[in-house]
């Protein structure tokens, strides 16, 4: 097999797997998958398009690769052009899955494969330039793919803003200022030979503030249920084979099933009970803060003296790790609070200035 067939066939494999990651982060009213790769390969391929036609004006206005091939380039060119590229690569998609655009999170899952397009076509130009630049597909996979998507992301936010709230054009182009710059930075580090080892610290930096817009995003979703609201109604039959992990009743427990979990409700203590892993899904659905669970898991001890494990203070988990079991009014509240800490640690801290943030998400 030639490696021309191989990078197409490597770059296609790490398309579909990085678009799967990227739809797991929209959890309420998820994109179609189709939907999904549509946008990576039309807002790929016409943004490439658009940045080669950029590319090659400018060196015919004498301004080649060599030029820009430093810091100042970076800043001034390369940045601009790619994230100019993307943006109407956007454009060029939100025409074509308009209807899909019904929440903040889209203008950031299809932001995000528009850049996965266009990184992917990219790393498949530089594997194939010439002899031994087929290492170059490994390294860009892993360094330059998600570093695409990231400098992106707040373009995709913008423009959500912007064409669906009525919110002013400026705010798109202060996000493509934002993101030239984030762009920049990165491209004049990995020119430098004396700072390219900030590349993955740097990346990290802004991949984590991205995870945290995607989680305001999700925060402010209309799609997100109230929690309490999946207790309204419960299953006709009732579970009689489910011991309370709390007061150790073995009555039947009325059944509360969904498409997100399943909680039965123990009438003689008035404890709700589910699994360990319905538990870690009520958490990831009705408060999305992206962390492992396991880190707010500590021991504690329940009102009757009974060692346990406690998540949040509010949701319990018996001796033996398999059972959870919470309050459904203290959940409620809690969960609650854990949206409106996150709400208010995101509007006063960033990696970006607090006015920047303000301008962007107020």
């Amino acid at each position: 097999m030639s490696f021309f067939v191989l990078s197409v066939f490597l770059s296609a494999v790490i398309g579909v797997i990085i678009i799967t990651w990227i739809r797991s982060f929209d959890i309420y009213e998820k994109e179609t998958f189709v939907a999904m790769l549509l946008a990576f390969f039309a807002g790929g391929v016409s943004s490439v398009i658009i940045a080669l036609v950029i590319y090659e004006l400018l060196e015919m206005a004498g301004i080649n690769s060599s030029l820009i091939s430093n810091t100042i380039g970076s800043f001034l060119v390369i940045g601009p052009v790619e994230e100019f590229a993307k943006l109407a690569g956007l454009v060029i998609v939100y025409n074509l899955v308009r209807r899909q655009f019904n929440e903040l999170t889209d203008g950031i899952i299809y932001m995000a494969c528009v850049a996965l397009g266009f990184s992917i076509i990219e790393n498949f130009f530089y594997a194939n330039a010439g002899e031994n630049s087929q290492y170059l597909l490994v390294f860009r996979a892993f360094i330059s793919t998600p570093a695409h998507i990231a400098f992106s992301v707040i373009i995709g936010y913008a423009w959500y803003r912007y064409k669906k709230e009525n919110k002013p054009f400026t705010l798109v182009v202060f996000a493509l200022l934002v993101a030239s710059m984030l762009h920049g930075v990165f491209d004049a580090l990995a020119f430098s030979p004396f700072y390219n080892f900030l590349l993955l610290p740097y990346l990290y930096l802004i991949l984590y503030q991205n995870l945290k817009v995607v989680q305001y995003t999700n925060i402010l979703s209309p799609f997100r249920p109230a929690f309490i609201s999946f207790f309204n109604n419960a299953s006709e039959e009732p579970a009689g084979d489910l011991i309370c992990p709390y007061c150790s009743s073995a009555a039947p427990k009325t059944i509360f099933r969904n498409n997100y979990f399943t909680a039965y409700r123990c009438d003689n203590c008035g404890y709700h009970i589910a699994s360990v892993r319905d538990l870690g899904r009520i958490f990831r659905i009705f408060a999305p803060e992206y962390k492992r669970f396991k880190r707010k898991i500590m021991p504690a001890k329940l009102d009757n003296k009974e060692n346990v494990l406690s998540l949040y203070g509010v949701a319990f988990i018996d001796a033996m790790g398999e059972t959870g079991f919470f309050r459904l009014k203290e959940m409620a509240v809690r969960l609650q609070s854990i949206n409106d800490s996150l709400l208010t640690q995101f509007r006063k801290r960033s990696v970006f200035s607090g006015s920047l943030m303000r301008r962007l998400f107020e």
